[in-house]
């Protein structure tokens, strides 16, 4: 099992484990002149600071002054402090736009890999950081919203410590939270653009002489949406992944969708690689072997199959329910890039989003920036089989 899927309470462990695989390496440094993994400057320190940085940049979404709750994480005044500073700030603003004030946050770090640089001086650190922010509405109802984000930190030894200076993650609230704070034109449109960029290319099912088949019932008969199916599905894993199903680090967005449709009991339709709507476990629980249409896994290709299908498109969020559907184009150039469930309301009254890539529980439905464009996707009540 990938160690992203473990549970967030072995992140502890994972520090563990880092420091103990550093010390051995750090203790033949010692003894020829270099630094031990004691004394804060080895791999355990690094991460340590890896750490206590992501703990940071939770903790500045709540801080009158984001810059500071920062502190001496990052290089001071540096391009990173600059950034993260903004989008903590974005973060509350948006918030507060709608109503909502910031009560408090928390991250939960897991530690997926340190590694210190041949002359020890710099250090890269991986962490999968799960953040949980309690917002609170005007007539004191408290709603608590989660993401979880991969980072690839980078650090460089300061005196007996060490300092953060870069951080590369993808966050697909990240140019709408730096709209909020005010940044550029130029920054805000460079990093929806990166989002685009960021899915990697999506491994595509093995070939299969037979076209998997969905089993026919003998008589006519009614397939029912089971929206509160689709909906506890995607509340228990929006921050976590099946292990039964195949995953696509970095583009898993479509193929969460359709494991909640699925969920809800939506009907499957067999075909070929490029057509129905099908997924087959080939009989086992485990995804090597598992097959699957384009349009389980691809914003486009899902989108065009279930609309006149399984869906129809409606005016506005508003007019949705929980186990519908929410599609994305971050910058409003004609490409479909993301998908989210509806997972319910706010205590305002708001639709909150289930999702994966950037992992979101019960966050906000309006993810994009001015820019983005939005299509509603509502699932049809019910499916008359033959």
């Amino acid at each position: 099992m990938n160690r992203r899927h473990w549970a967030h309470i072995v992140a502890a462990a994972a520090v563990v484990a880092a420091a103990l695989a550093a010390a051995a390496p750090a203790a033949a440094s010692s003894e020829a002149g270099g630094t031990s993994a004691g004394d804060g400057r080895g791999a355990a320190g690094a991460t340590q600071a890896a750490t206590a940085y992501l703990e940071a940049r939770a903790a500045a979404i709540t801080a009158e002054d984001p810059a500071a709750a920062l502190g001496a994480r990052v290089v001071t005044g540096g391009a990173l402090a600059r950034t993260e500073a903004q989008v903590a700030a974005g973060v509350a603003l948006r918030g507060r736009s709608m109503g909502r004030t910031p009560g408090s946050a928390s991250c939960e770090v897991t530690v997926l890999d340190a590694s210190l640089s041949a002359d020890s001086a710099t250090a890269t650190v991986t962490a999968h950081a799960v953040t949980m922010v309690t917002w609170r509405s005007p007539d004191g109802e408290a709603d608590v919203e989660g993401s979880g984000v991969d980072h690839a930190i980078t650090l460089a030894r300061r005196g007996d410590g060490w300092v953060v200076t870069a951080d590369a993650y993808t966050d697909v609230l990240k140019a709408a939270c730096l709209e909020a704070a005010g940044a550029s034109r130029a920054r805000i449109r460079s990093a929806a653009r990166a989002t685009e960029r960021a899915a990697v290319p999506l491994r595509l099912p093995r070939a299969a002489a037979a076209t998997p088949a969905i089993p026919q019932r003998r008589y006519s008969g009614i397939i029912k949406y089971d929206r509160p199916a689709a909906q506890a599905y995607a509340d228990k894993y929006a921050l976590s992944y099946n292990p039964t199903y195949v995953r696509f680090a970095g583009a898993d967005c479509a193929n969460f969708a359709s494991q909640c449709a699925r969920a809800g009991s939506m009907l499957l339709a067999s075909g070929s690689t490029s057509s129905g709507w099908w997924y087959d476990k080939g009989g086992t629980s485990s995804p090597s072997n598992d097959r699957y249409s384009l349009s389980w896994i691809n914003v486009t290709k899902q989108m065009g199959y279930w609309n006149g299908r399984r869906t129809d498109w409606v005016k506005s969020a508003g007019l949705l329910s929980r186990g519908d559907f929410i599609f994305y184009d971050w910058t409003g150039d004609g490409v479909w890039d993301h998908a989210a469930v509806v997972a319910g309301t706010n205590s305002a009254g708001q639709k909150v989003i289930d999702a994966h890539t950037t992992d979101h529980y019960r966050v906000y439905w309006k993810l994009g920036t001015s820019k983005a464009k939005y299509r509603y996707a509502k699932v049809r009540p019910q499916w008359v089989i033959v």
